[in-house]
This record gives structure tokens, sequence and C-alpha cells, in this order.
């Protein structure tokens, strides 16, 4: 019997989501993922939202998993892309793969034929004997997202934080192609200091993030972050070379909203703009110990019509609440509807 067509991917950890708007309804015209990646979409009730969340199995990101996401958001589609939780960054098995490869070194048999035969050169001899293997090479996770947004349409990409463990290593490329100045994007890329409960912050070996955005075919944001554990820069009594330049703080977001003339998504921009304005116009000696638990910045583009906003908090609810409340806010809760709005970043 002849087997039909498939147009699915086999490559571990690929990605695709393609949207496409009918009737005012926004439906998923592709939808896929391979293990480890998952995706579970969801019913939005707002007029043309359509929701996803974006998860992987087991609970996390393991040593060595490469993520690779397309998705295209088409004429006057809105996706919501969300997670379930924390994404988890679990630790790089380096000694327990060596430890592995050193038994498996230790099962194979070695004749030595020098010993059996000592009137041979010795470089004719250790061709005889076997050479130990090289050190498996540890690799980093590496998530990989490349969007386009068509005209009038809207992609929200707003998951949980990143929450790497202790000797983890994680690598995010985002990379946003808007098609004109109809086409919105809200993207939060964020991160926490690790599993502080047990005893785990800013103990990670490695964590870059790098975004992308073009409007047309101008690049208007070209942002990186990395954070390298350098032993001879580490501090003594210190885990992490990096972890006296971070602390107290222990959690770091940054957050992008670009929005279209006359859409809900305006309202947000506008307001923390106007937020910090007041801020900056604030005496220093008007600025409580309170309001030092969460730092931002906010630097506008696109001719104000969109902000970058970074943020710096104490605690990740802190860095959480503002976020959603002052500087997403009305405008979002307009385009996904009270309802969901509540499940943002619960």
């Amino acid at each position: 019997m002849k087997q039909f067509a498939t147009t699915a991917e086999n490559e571990p950890g690929k990605g695709i989501l393609v949207c496409h708007c009918y009737n005012d309804r926004t439906k998923f015209e592709r939808i896929h993922a391979q293990y480890p990646l998952k995706f579970i979409p969801t019913t939005g009730h707002a007029d043309r939202l359509a929701v996803v969340y974006m998860m992987s199995y087991g609970g996390g990101v393991i040593s060595g998993d490469k993520f690779n996401i397309d998705m295209r958001i088409e004429a006057r589609a809105v996706l919501l892309l969300m997670t379930q939780g924390n994404t988890k960054i679990f630790k790089d098995r380096v000694h327990q793969r060596l430890w592995l490869a050193s038994l498996n070194d230790q099962q194979e048999t070695t004749i030595k034929f020098s010993n059996l035969l000592p009137s041979l050169p010795a470089a004719i001899s250790n061709l005889f004997v076997s050479q130990p293997k090289p050190a498996p090479v540890i690799e980093p996770s590496v998530q990989t997202i490349v969007s386009v947004v068509e005209n009038e349409a809207t992609l929200l990409v707003i998951p949980d934080p990143v929450t790497c463990f202790r000797d983890a290593s994680f690598q995010s490329r985002q990379e946003f192609k808007l098609q004109d100045d109809t086409s919105q994007l809200v993207l939060l890329d964020w991160f926490t200091s690790g599993r502080i409960t047990r005893g785990e912050n800013w103990s990670f070996r490695h964590y870059s993030s790098r975004i992308d955005i073009r409007v047309g075919q101008k690049l208007v944001i070209k942002d990186a972050m990395v954070l390298e554990d350098e032993e001879y820069m580490r501090k003594e009594g210190e885990d992490t070379s990096y972890a006296s330049r971070l602390q107290p703080y222990t959690c770091f977001a940054t957050l992008i909203m670009i929005s279209s003339i006359d859409s809900p998504l305006t309202k947000s921009v506008e307001g923390i703009q106007r937020k910090s304005e007041q801020m900056r116009l604030m005496p220093l000696t008007l600025k409580s110990k309170e309001d030092r638990q969460v730092l931002w910045s906010v630097s506008p583009i696109l001719k104000g019509r969109g902000v970058l906003v970074r943020v710096a908090g104490m605690t990740t609810e802190q860095v959480r609440d503002f976020v959603k409340y002052q500087c997403l806010g009305q405008g979002l809760e307009e385009i996904v509807g009270e309802g969901m709005f509540s499940k943002v970043l619960m």
C-alpha cells in the first residue's frame, strides 16, 4: 500500500507553528513538535486570539537538548505563546559521563605485545596497545526561535522565567521579522538565579541570550547578554565569577513591546514611558529602600512606537508583578481578554 506523503520533520526538538486568521478567528494552519518539544494549544476567547503552551518532556531541558522553532503569524492573526511553569535547565552531567566513559574503557581487554616481544622497538609495539578515548564533549542546551509576523498580525511571547540548575549551560537565540509598521510584538525574556531554596544562587556555568528584531528590512534591536563562569575571574568563596556583579538581585528580565498605531498595545507602551519620565524627574533623595527592590529602565524605539524595558528584582515575584501590571497592564488585557490575562505570568 502506498504511504501518504508527510511534511513532518523528524529533527529532535523541531517545532513549527503557523497561524492564520479566518472570519476573525485565529486558527493553527500547522502545529508540529518533535520530541522532546511539545505544544499544547488551548482556547483563546478574545477576538482573533489563539493560545499555545510550549514545554518539554521530562519537566525540563536536559544537557545537550536542542530546540529549533519556526513560527509564522499570518495577516491579522494573534498568537499568545506561554509556558506552564519555569523552564528548568538541568545541570551538565560532566562527571557522570566521564565516569561512564572510564568504566567502558576498563571493560576493554588490552594486550600489550611489548611484554611478549621485548625486542620490538617501542614505536612498533605501541601500535598494538589500545589508545585512550578522548573525553566526551559536553554540549550546552540550545533554544532557537525564528518568527515571522505579517501585516496587522500580533505575536505575544510571554513565557515563565528560565531557571538554570547548578553547573547548567543554556543558550537562547531569538529572531523576529515584522513585516511592516502594522505588525506587533511583545517579547519577554527573563531568567532567575537558580534554585535558591537549595542554596543555588548564580551557580550555573553559562547563560546567553541573543535577540534580533527587524521591521521590514531594518534591524531595530540587536540585544545580547552572556553570563560565563570563568575561573581566573572568580573570587575566593564564590561559586561563580559573575555572581558578585548580579547580587543581591535574583531575577533579570528584558521586555520588548512594539505596537501599531491605534492599537490597545499602545496604551502599555505609552504608559511605561510616562512612568519612566516621572521617575527620571524624581529626586534621588525621595527614593526609598522599597523602590530599590526593583530596578528598571526604559529605552524608546521606533520613534516611541515601541520600548525596550530592562528589569532587575530582589525576587522573581517582584519582577513578574512589575512586568505584568506596570508594563503590560491594560493594553495586553484588551488584546487577550480578562480571563486569559489572569493566566499570563501566574
